[in-house]
């Protein structure tokens, strides 16, 4: 990467994570979604500095915050999300070779999901999900993880359903984005995929995204949250309708 390109690339990040301070998620489909728009890297690059610096602030915001995981949801997905991993890397391989144009178009269609959920926050069920559902949301949430290091869509979807308060929700987000990032680099680096450039680049964006997640966690109960969803909707919306409409 360039020095402008990377300098690019760190400020998506701080914006990424700033939001997902306010908002539970959102800093993975930032990155991947605009810088691929930008066309910063390639998509497998970015999803590997995607894992790197989303395991580093889910794991600096869960280490104030652990008892606000909701563990039983958490099992459960973890245990439909750790098979599909591999999946989606393997799926991300081939495309990237076969049809790169297709996997940009579906990663836009991924992130106008995502938009969409964060628009349309589901209403909240009147009692907490079972097992099945936790695998299933695991599951799907595991393969989009692979393929981008964006396991959002459908784990937000669900656990956005729960009755629980905003803390266990957020908690809870991050956990299971931690958990998938870091089974996504560990298979990565199996798979002899890992380039020291994707570590330098991560390395760049980690103190700006600890400080944009510290300063908007102080900032949490003076934004007003809907304007922050928002914000990241329109973010979304418009690099997942650049990404649809890119043409080889």
């Amino acid at each position: 990467m360039t020095p402008f390109e990377l300098t690019l690339l760190v400020l998506l990040a701080f914006a990424g994570s700033f939001i997902q301070a306010l908002t539970g998620f959102a800093l993975g489909l930032i990155v991947m979604g605009l810088a691929s728009l930008l066309g910063l890297a390639s998509i497998p690059f970015l999803a590997a500095v995607v894992s790197m610096i989303s395991m580093a602030n889910g794991a600096w915001v869960l280490g104030r915050h652990p008892r606000a995981i909701d563990w039983p949801q958490l099992g459960w997905m973890t245990l439909g999300l750790a098979p599909m991993i591999a999946l989606g890397m393997a799926l991300l391989a081939w495309m990237n070779t076969a049809t790169p144009v297709l996997l940009q178009q579906l990663l836009g269609a991924v992130i106008l999901a995502a938009a969409l959920v964060l628009f349309f926050r589901p209403h909240p069920l009147p009692r907490p999900s079972g097992a099945a559902a936790g695998l299933i949301s695991g599951a799907a949430g595991g393969l989009l993880g692979g393929l981008f290091s964006t396991a959002g869509p459908p784990i937000v979807f669900h656990i956005y359903r729960q009755p629980w308060d905003m803390a266990r929700i957020r908690s809870t987000l991050l956990a299971i984005f931690f958990l998938s990032t870091l089974l996504r680099l560990i298979v990565q680096i199996l798979r002899g995929e890992f380039e020291p450039a994707m570590l330098e680049a991560a390395a760049w964006c980690l103190f700006p995204v600890l400080l944009a997640a510290q300063f908007g966690a102080r900032l949490t109960r003076h934004v007003p949250i809907v304007q922050m969803r928002r914000l990241a909707f329109a973010l979304l919306a418009i690099s997942g309708l650049g990404l649809l409409l890119v043409r080889g």
